[in-house]
């Protein structure tokens, strides 16, 4: 490792830098208030939406202050245009189109962790007995080989991580992968049938007491369970390179590190 280039580019983590286009006055704004429409508030384009909704999470503000901020990037840049006030970023956070995942590789490492939930109420799930601890559950797609997160999804706490496994695939570009590596959660029929539809080989730990299956589909399934048993479980990890799951738990940690271990929206379309 270059310390010297690690150092800088961490250095450059914490640095604000907007690029501003020369056409910005026309794409800021869909449409300017006209004079004879007075008290009709104005409708921003997407980006700038989105952009607010970025510097929000990135440095943990609330809506209120973010608007503070968006307000002194203008001013910084010397422009002269109004910024979306707090209830336009709220109400128009539901409805943004975010942009597309990156492309993976070869192979994709998939795992989730949970993300707390603040509101109403919230403190009755301190109490023991009262209230059953509420969370959102994130799944995220990890490419080893350039550490980018591919995929990602949210859902409930109540559900199970096979169950989110074919909708996450669905949020990736599996052009070119060929492999799909999780954890002993993964290790679910459905798992293995929403895999072999999309031609797609699954690596993941056998649950204790597997056996062979005499099902269509579960030949990929029953030669693990014999090489485990012919060469052990640790041989077998070894062998398919399972400690590349660990990039995908170096993700989660990269995630909350940067936007925080709770989600800052009550509302299911927000989050």
């Amino acid at each position: 490792m270059h310390w010297k280039t690690y150092n800088r580019e961490r250095a450059n983590r914490g640095s604000l830098t907007v690029c501003l286009g020369d056409d910005l006055a026309s794409k800021w704004a869909s449409n300017e208030r006209a004079v004879a429409d007075r008290g009709r508030p104005i409708v921003y384009s997407d980006h700038v939406v989105l952009l607010g909704l970025l510097l929000q999470q990135i440095y943990r503000l609330p809506l209120r202050q973010t608007v503070g901020l968006m307000r002194s990037v203008l001013k910084l840049s010397g422009v002269a245009l109004p910024e979306p006030d707090s209830l336009a970023l709220c109400r128009r956070r539901r409805h943004l189109m975010l942009p597309h995942w990156p492309k993976g590789s070869a192979c994709i490492v998939i795992d989730s962790t949970g993300l707390q939930i603040r509101g109403p109420n919230t403190w009755l799930t301190t109490v023991p007995g009262q209230k059953r601890r509420a969370y959102r559950k994130i799944h995220l797609g990890v490419d080893p080989a350039s550490t980018l997160i591919v995929a990602g999804l949210v859902t409930p706490c109540q559900a199970h991580d096979s169950e989110a496994f074919d909708p996450l695939l669905a949020t990736a570009d599996l052009s070119v992968t060929r492999a799909i590596i999780g954890d002993g959660a993964n290790d679910r029929r459905c798992c293995y049938v929403s895999a072999r539809k999309r031609r797609l080989r699954l690596i993941t730990p056998l649950r204790s007491g597997a056996v062979l299956r005499l099902e269509p589909g579960s030949l990929e399934r029953n030669c693990a369970i014999e090489r485990v048993r012919f060469v052990g479980k640790a041989n077998w990890k070894r062998s398919k390179h399972y400690g590349r799951l660990s990039l995908a738990e170096a993700a989660m940690h990269r995630l909350k590190a940067a936007f925080g271990p709770r989600l800052r929206s009550r509302l299911w379309p927000n989050q």
